[in-house]
């Protein structure tokens, strides 16, 4: 029993020999990235800060070894077999650098960083570089944020409410869950996201550029979406109800089951566009570009088509023509419709081919 009793006293201590000196290696290294943090620190508020911060996201990235507990094994093996891992804790104080200066950094260059959770609310980062930054359950409520490249960038849960988002670009950004109420989005740029099922009600999206973005099922009405570009992109069951789309482009959109129901398209261009089965009942299509567009099943009940280009529509039929609005003289038909005019407002529509 005693020899037993010795043995486990020497694994006891060697188990913390052991412990002491991979807490020492854990502890070595969190020094060392906490000296690059004091050192950003120090020039805070000299001439050099704005090459201080910008070296963040390099000491938020410093690794170390894991950071041992006394009884467990695997933290221990972990740390002994010399796998790396971060340090929380540098990382959470840099965030509140960037949070003590959020009214200082238009301009700066912020690629890379981590600033998950911060709160950033009215800060000023006008024009600044956010490209592939980790922004998730970022606040930016109401923060300047018009010229930013969110390019990249992981924004799951952020905050741009009321925030000034004009001339932004969102391109291949990550985008779920954000909020963008009331926010500036004029000029911005989506090109090649995905935001499907988002909600963009009521929102100011003129000129913006929707490029060959998944917008499936998203919630665009009563939005403003005049000269945007939504040219190539995925709108299947996307709802615009009484949104604004006059002279945009939806050149090659898939608007296949979409809801459209008194949204304004005048001048705009949809050529080739798929309006399959879409609801556009008291939809204004004046002088916009329908050539190429497969119209089967699309509900055109009060659908003004005065002055639009449908000679080259696909799949137009006599039923939907006769629930539409159109203008004798400015709205010419495709060859396999036949219309003949009675009198000056009453006609008779015949399918000549299908």
């Amino acid at each position: 029993m005693k020899k037993v009793l010795v043995m486990l006293v020497i694994l006891f201590g060697a188990y913390n020999v052991i412990f002491l000196g991979t807490l020492q290696n854990y502890e070595s290294g969190l020094n060392s990235a906490q000296q690059q943090a004091n050192r950003i620190f120090d020039i805070l508020h000299t001439q050099g800060a704005k090459a201080a911060i910008e070296e963040i996201p390099q000491v938020q990235n410093i690794q170390g070894p894991v950071r041992p507990k006394l009884w467990s094994f695997k933290a221990l093996f972990d740390s002994l077999s010399g796998e790396q891992t971060f340090y929380p804790e540098i990382s959470n104080q840099l965030k509140v650098i960037i949070a003590v200066h959020k009214n200082d950094l238009e301009g700066y260059d912020l690629t890379w960083i981590d600033l998950s959770g911060a709160k950033l609310n009215e800060a000023n980062l006008k024009e600044a570089n956010l490209s592939d930054t980790n922004l998730q359950d970022t606040v930016l409520e109401r923060a300047n944020l018009a010229g930013v490249s969110f390019i990249g960038s992981k924004l799951i849960g952020t905050d741009f409410s009321r925030a000034d988002l004009s001339g932004a670009n969102f391109t291949r950004a990550t985008i779920k869950n954000a909020r963008f109420t009331q926010a500036i989005l004029d000029d911005a740029v989506f090109e090649k996201v995905d935001v499907n099922h988002m909600d963009f009600s009521g929102l100011n999206f003129e000129r913006v550029n929707f490029k060959k973005s998944n917008l499936e099922e998203t919630d665009f009405s009563r939005s403003n979406l005049q000269q945007s570009d939504l040219s190539q992109a995925d709108l299947r069951k996307a709802v615009f109800f009484v949104a604004d789309l006059s002279r945009s482009r939806l050149v090659e959109v898939d608007l296949e089951e979409s809801d459209l129901r008194g949204a304004t398209l005048s001048g705009a261009d949809l050529s080739q566009a798929n309006l399959r089965n879409a609801n556009l009942s008291g939809a204004d299509f004046t002088g916009s570009d329908l050539s190429g567009v497969d119209l089967s099943g699309a509900d055109l009940s009060g659908t003004t088509l005065t002055a639009a280009k449908i000679e080259k529509v696909k799949n137009l039929s006599c039923e939907q023509i006769e629930s539409a609005v159109f203008d004798r003289r400015t709205t010419q038909f495709p060859d396999y419709i036949d219309i003949a005019w009675t009198t000056e407002e009453a006609y008779t529509c015949k399918n000549a081919q299908v």
